[in-house]
């Protein structure tokens, strides 16, 4: 009887834990179909600047497969011959091939634009560079398109979440059941062993009577039947408690790899995200840097053209005032030739002229032709003292004329005088 007691509670404890373990299960399988149930809207591609590009990408896509952990959308429609995909590629191959891709083929060369953002889930909305190496086209758009009416597989998802739901929730019905018949199956048995009991004090107390031996060996077959149940419930309930220990330890095991997936999840989304800020910052400081460099070179750049202007405008100036220097200086220089040669030339026309006015008759031809020359020469360079030179020239040469024609004369009365005394006779001379 104490063993079939510790049985019975045994299997109610294993039925409460297994029914938790149940609900856990029931609640955390919709979290994971929730999870899972993802509709990925189609997309509509449009404007777009270079028209041959145009042509090739514009267009409704769908999703038509999976690439490094990111949607592959195909358009509707081929151009020219060739499938048109969007596709994201992850930076196994560098970080400048890292981002979203219109081309052909996923990871082929011939590509027609390029985004590169590396955390965006579907192809960004704007700002792609077309061709893939230009710049940023303000025209192109992609946009989600708007669900058409018919069934969504998503639907189908919910659907089948919720049979799986209710197949969960029948399946605790039927173990409560069963739970409930080994419960009333234990009472039945506790019952029996009373009136076994009871029997039994019966008999040790004299009180058997003959009649009842029949009801004795039914007895004994009704409690080997009992023991027999007792050992089939037993097996029973430890095949339950196995069952509830096995799903408790897979449902366990799923929910720590979900948890487990999730937390990795998030952690590379953080990582990533971080990489991205941590690039973004290390660019907008390459950025900021470039261009404080670049100010500070065109500002040296303007500074040193400023200081070629200023030393240029100085060098011509000092030029200038160098040659204006040269200038006054050969002006000074020639004003004082000029007022040499003057003297000079005043001076000779002087020593000519006062050479004139004391010549004697035996000289006074060269002297002559000296002031001759004098006038000739030296005469034009006097400056201002040509008029005055001129006149006194002329002064002195009529002056000397004519004294040297009285000197002429004086001379020639002289000569006539003393030859008429030497033809006189000595005694008249004295």
């Amino acid at each position: 009887r104490t063993a079939l007691v510790i049985a019975t509670s045994r299997v109610r404890g294993d039925s409460a834990r297994l029914g938790g373990a149940m609900a856990s299960k029931e609640s955390a399988g919709v979290v994971a179909a929730s999870g899972k149930v993802r509709e990925w809207p189609e997309l509509v591609v449009s404007g777009c600047a270079d028209q041959t590009i145009s042509h090739i990408v514009k267009g409704v896509y769908r999703v038509d497969g999976m690439n490094h952990t990111k949607p592959v959308y195909k358009k509707y429609e081929k151009a020219k011959g060739l499938d048109v995909l969007v596709y994201f590629w992850d930076d196994r191959d560098g970080l400048e091939l890292c981002g979203w891709w219109f081309g052909p083929q996923v990871g082929g060369d011939q590509v027609w634009a390029f985004h590169p953002s590396r955390t965006s889930t579907t192809p960004p909305a704007n700002e792609w560079n077309i061709p893939n190496d230009g710049a940023i086209d303000p025209t192109f758009s992609i946009t989600p398109r708007a669900p058409a009416n018919r069934p969504k597989d998503g639907d189908k998802d919910d659907e089948s979440v919720k049979k799986q739901i209710e197949a969960i929730k029948k399946e605790r019905g039927d173990f409560a059941k069963r739970m409930e018949e080994i419960q009333k199956r234990a009472d039945e048995r506790k019952r029996r062993e009373e009136e076994l009991r009871s029997r039994m004090a019966e008999d040790k107390s004299g009180t058997k009577r003959p009649r009842e031996a029949d009801a004795d060996d039914e007895e004994q077959r009704k409690r080997k039947e009992l023991a027999v149940a007792s050992a089939r419930a037993e097996e029973e309930r430890r095949r339950l408690a196995e069952e509830a220990r096995k799903r408790r330890g897979e449902e366990e095991r799923r929910v720590a790899q979900e948890a487990e997936k999730q937390r990795r999840e998030e952690e590379r989304r953080l990582a990533e995200e971080h990489a991205r800020q941590r690039r973004e910052q290390e660019d907008e400081e390459r950025r900021r840097r470039l261009e404080r460099r670049k100010k500070e070179e065109e500002d040296l750049q303007r500074r040193r053209e400023a200081e070629a202007a200023q030393r240029r405008v100085e060098e011509d100036q000092r030029r200038r005032e160098e040659a204006e220097r040269m200038k006054e200086r050969q002006r000074r220089l020639n004003e004082e030739a000029r007022r040499r040669k003057e003297h000079i030339c005043q001076l000779g026309m002087l020593e000519a002229m006062s050479r004139l006015a004391h010549a004697e008759p035996e000289d006074y031809d060269a002297y002559v032709r000296m002031l001759d020359r004098a006038l000739e020469i030296m005469l034009p360079y006097t400056g201002k003292q040509k008029e005055a030179l001129k006149a006194e020239a002329d002064r002195i040469l009529r002056r000397t004329a004519a004294y040297i024609k009285v000197a002429e004369g004086l001379a020639s009365n002289w000569e006539s005088w003393h030859e008429l005394e030497q033809s006189l006779p000595p005694a008249v001379r004295t």
